[in-house]
């Protein structure tokens, strides 16, 4: 198998699992358990904390596969932003927390660069 070959089978695998796993668990839900879902996935702390989080993981990988290298940076710019920000929420509530979560983030934009 050629590079790219495996490359879009680690990302089929990487982000086709777990949203299909999302999406089953989220048709499974009653109608009050899916508006609850939906009401925190639009608050703004979710957006700008996992969505960036999400969102720059997704667009890096994608940057990585297709070989774009300004929408890998966009990617890591906004894992750094979401980071950044997780790391300020949760601050009030646990500083080890969130030095844990600035370690990894970190660690994974790295891996990206690399």
């Amino acid at each position: 198998m050629r590079k790219d070959t495996m490359s879009l089978v680690n990302f089929v695998i990487i982000w086709g699992i777990p949203t299909f796993m999302v999406v089953r668990g989220y048709l499974k839900m009653n109608t009050d358990d899916r508006k609850s879902a939906m009401h925190d996935f639009r608050s703004r702390r979710f957006i700008f904390t996992i969505g960036f989080i999400v969102i720059g993981s997704f667009f890096a990988h994608l940057g990585t596969l297709f070989g774009v290298s300004i929408m890998k940076i966009m990617g890591i710019t906004l894992m750094f932003l979401g980071g950044i920000l997780s790391m300020l929420t949760i601050w009030k509530k646990s500083k080890i927390r969130s030095l844990l979560i600035f370690v990894i983030l970190t660690i994974s934009i790295y891996i990206y660069i690399m």
